[in-house]
């Protein structure tokens, strides 16, 4: 599930693949890690593909199909493109501290040119670390509050988590669409 979930976020969908990651945090903490990994090797494949398809697509197409998925604008793509031309695949990291998609930076190192093993090496610390982080702090939070509050319903440690993650989308697409 996390690959596929990796794979689709890098293509066209616009839900991370944390949400899967940090759901398994929750309930399984013990298998959190190996699913940050299999979202990042989906991650990859997902990227390849569209850097694929950045590649072998003509700009302004490529930018309109990607301008349609939520909290992507055609801004944020030009300015994808201006940093990939300034720092090359090297970029990647800025993105997840900005809420930039992965797929932008995909397709903006195909239409370069850029070198596909360089872009899938910048790849794995640019996806992975985040997926990490997110799904251990999911993880780290319901074990701190089952410790604390054990007589805590199951039921309201998953509605809180559903509820952050609800409340994180409903502020970051009107923010990020707004902002760039």
């Amino acid at each position: 599930m996390a690959a596929a979930w990796g794979f689709a976020e890098a293509t066209f969908f616009f839900v991370v693949p944390d949400v899967w990651t940090s759901w398994v945090g929750l309930r399984r903490p013990k298998r959190a890690l190996a699913t940050t990994v299999s979202a990042l090797g989906g991650a990859l494949v997902g990227g390849a593909v569209t850097y694929a398809w950045g590649r072998n697509v003509a700009a302004s197409s490529s930018q309109s199909v990607l301008a349609k998925v939520p909290a992507v604008t055609e801004g944020m793509i030009t300015r994808v493109e201006q940093e990939v031309a300034e720092s090359g695949p090297a970029s990647l990291m800025r993105g997840p501290t900005r809420g930039v998609p992965y797929k932008l930076y995909a397709r903006a190192c195909g239409l370069q040119r850029k070198s596909l093993l360089s872009f899938l090496a910048w790849s794995v610390p640019a996806r992975l670390i985040r997926f990490m982080v997110v799904t251990l702090a999911a993880s780290g939070i319901a074990a701190a509050t089952r410790k604390i509050f054990p007589q805590v319903p199951e039921k309201l440690i998953t509605g809180v988590f559903w509820c952050c993650w609800a409340g994180f989308y409903g502020w970051f697409v009107p923010t990020v669409t707004r902002r760039r």
